[in-house]
């Protein structure tokens, strides 16, 4: 996550709490993301690179609604090293580093038997509401995942959990 994350999370903090009835998700499926996931519309597309090494290319997928929102990326790395759990702790300390997150805890997971971690994240930043986020992880051959439901901690619970639940069970493997 870089600092367009931390500016998405401001602009989810600075919106009106409004909680209304959701209209039908739709089943996302970018072209060359080899996924698919469930989202209440069309997200916005970012590419980022890394200052530092211009070979990773971050994919995201960004979908706010009013007090919450999504995000869906994926990135290739070169190698994944002979410990996953290594690239994972490293992938999920980039997490926490470029969103100034606090982890509040962290469980081991797999998808389809590869294998996952599943983060929450609390944001505070003076002035603005709380955020928490829930972030699912994967390591899939060289290519990573990450999945992230946002919401203000103000948030109905019922509309949080059927969110989050709707969200993380609809992400799917679609590998050629």
């Amino acid at each position: 996550m870089s600092t367009k994350i931390f500016t998405t999370l401001l602009i989810l903090c600075g919106v009106t709490l409004t909680y209304g009835a959701q209209s039908e998700w739709l089943k996302f499926s970018p072209p060359e993301g080899r996924f698919s996931v469930m989202l209440p519309h069309e997200p916005k597309f970012e590419l980022i690179t890394d200052p530092d090494s211009k070979e990773v290319a971050n994919y995201r997928y960004t979908a706010l609604e009013t007090g919450y929102g999504f995000i869906c990326e994926y990135f290739d790395v070169t190698s994944t090293g002979a410990d996953t759990n290594v690239s994972l702790d490293q992938t999920r300390d980039g997490i926490l580093r470029g969103a100034d997150a606090t982890l509040v805890s962290e469980e081991k997971i797999s998808l389809n038997g590869y294998p996952g971690r599943e983060l929450e994240l609390a944001f505070k930043q003076p002035g603005l509401a709380n955020i928490a986020a829930r972030t699912r992880i994967y390591l899939v051959g060289k290519r990573v995942y990450s999945l992230t439901y946002m919401h203000a901690k103000g948030l109905d619970s019922k509309t949080d959990v059927d969110n989050g639940a709707k969200f993380f069970s609809s992400f799917t493997l679609t590998m050629k």
